[in-house]
């Protein structure tokens, strides 16, 4: 009745999807009876200690039933809960109930059919449970081996009964009496075995549905998570070691298999530094990344001029799906002979430069790659020194936003990385920490890329 991981309702058998159905309806079943039984053990306790005679008997016995009584009560008190709160672990005796929920209320069922049966001997009032407790147990879902001992004790009980009771008329009159009450005891095992029968066709076939349901989830999951670690392993595995310049970078998909992607590509001593993002994120996504990383490695070469290597790689994005993708990109060629940064963009966010301490977005407004209304790329030329900083990112850092609608902002970007007075992974980390902390409790709902440059 605990929840069951994925893994375990992929590999449930029939046998345990009927345990299962059968002790959820067992238990409801059991813990709104269970109270009428706490109501009689009150009763019976009661009676016992006001009687004068046969008292040595009485009180053990309904001191006895209301314990157990009481201690299954507890039990399902716990077992209830647990279904409820998905962290609630219940104590050591409710999960000893729970490993054998039915033969417990079968216990529970005879131990409470014996000792009503047994104080109301006096009376005759014991026909009346004979009745009673067989049309009890037509709501139970039990096997048909566990409803045959059921019943069978039930019936031996009113044996017990008929040659215990003492001398009256009910007792000349046993035969009709033993019929009877076996007439009742017949009526209610072929009801309940009947009831029992059509809920475990019923839970096989919604268990043999769900498992099949879950095992498709868990190859969907895996493929997602083998997706994943081929994304991960396209990115770099570290920076280059330059010794004019401190490079770092990191991507966080919002789900299995992101949308952003970075690289760096050292051509003829410059640093070439890529950020992109394709529109949305997932296993499209990472599919259409895939064939622009491919298409950088084959033109790394041409990344003197990152521009024309953007225009080439317009009929990659065009070509790769049949769905209409939509890639921003961004290239940052550093060379430290003429301390020159050129900058390409197709629609990416604002690079930032630091220069003095001071922030400076460099915005190229064009079209994302895959828009199909041009192939025109712009391109931009900056000076740096000795100091500097460049930040690459994706959108999923400045559209970040918060538990009250607010958005991150470029402009707090640009202040928070300006700030961090230290290497580039602490830079990174400094913008990444202001992210989190700004977001709060709010869950990320972009990929977030970011790469930082510091010019030694």
């Amino acid at each position: 009745m605990d929840r069951p991981t994925l893994e375990q309702l992929a590999q449930i058998t029939e046998p345990q999807m009927v345990r299962r159905r059968f002790d959820e309806q067992n238990l409801v079943w059991a813990y709104v009876i269970a109270w009428f039984f706490a109501l009689t053990s009150f009763v019976l306790v009661g009676m016992s200690l006001s009687e004068k005679t046969e008292r040595s008997t009485h009180i053990p016995l309904s001191l006895c039933d209301a314990a157990l009584t009481v201690f299954m009560i507890a039990a399902m008190i716990e077992l209830r809960r647990a279904r409820r709160r998905e962290n609630w672990k219940p104590h050591a005796y409710a999960r000893l109930v729970r490993a054998n929920l039915a033969g417990w209320v079968i216990v529970v069922f005879i131990v409470k059919f014996a000792t009503l049966t047994f104080f109301a001997l006096s009376g005759g009032g014991w026909i009346f449970w004979g009745v009673a407790f067989p049309i009890a147990t037509l709501a139970l879902r039990l096997l048909l081996p566990q409803r045959i001992a059921l019943n069978a004790m039930m019936l031996a009980i009113v044996l017990a009964a008929l040659f215990v009771a003492p001398e009256g008329r009910m007792k000349r009159n046993t035969t009709g009496i033993l019929v009877a009450l076996s007439l009742v005891n017949a009526g209610s095992f072929a009801g309940g075995a009947l009831g029992s029968r059509s809920a475990r066709r019923t839970a096989i076939e919604e268990g043999v549905q769900r498992r099949a349901e879950v095992r498709e989830q868990l190859r969907i999951r895996d493929e997602l998570r083998f997706a994943r670690e081929v994304q991960i392993s396209m990115l770099p595995e570290g920076p280059p070691k330059l010794d004019w310049a401190d490079i770092t970078g990191i991507s966080l998909p919002a789900t299995e298999v992101g949308g952003d992607y970075y690289d760096y590509y050292i051509v003829d001593g410059r640093l070439a530094v890529i950020c992109g993002d394709v529109a949305g994120h997932g296993l499209a996504s990472g599919i259409t990344l895939s064939a622009l990383r491919s298409g950088f490695t084959l033109l790394r070469d041409a990344l003197l001029d990152p521009a024309h290597v953007l225009e080439r790689l317009q009929e990659v994005v065009t070509q790769s799906s049949r769905r209409r993708m939509m890639v921003t990109i961004s290239v940052l060629l550093l060379d430290p002979e003429t301390q020159r940064a050129t900058i390409a963009s197709a629609g990416h966010p604002p690079l930032l430069q630091i220069r003095a301490g001071v922030p400076h977005f460099i915005e190229l407004h064009s079209l994302p790659l895959g828009a199909r209304l041009g192939e025109h790329v712009p391109q931009e030329v900056v000076p740096f020194a000795s100091g500097d900083v460049f930040v690459l990112h994706s959108d999923g850092i400045y559209e970040a936003v918060n538990a009250r609608g607010d958005t991150y902002g470029l402009e707090r970007l640009g202040r928070v990385a300006a700030a961090c007075d230290g290497n580039a992974e602490q830079i990174r980390d400094a913008v990444l920490r202001d992210v989190e902390t700004f977001r709060g409790t709010e869950a990320q709902q972009d990929d977030v890329t970011l790469v930082v440059v510091k010019i030694g």
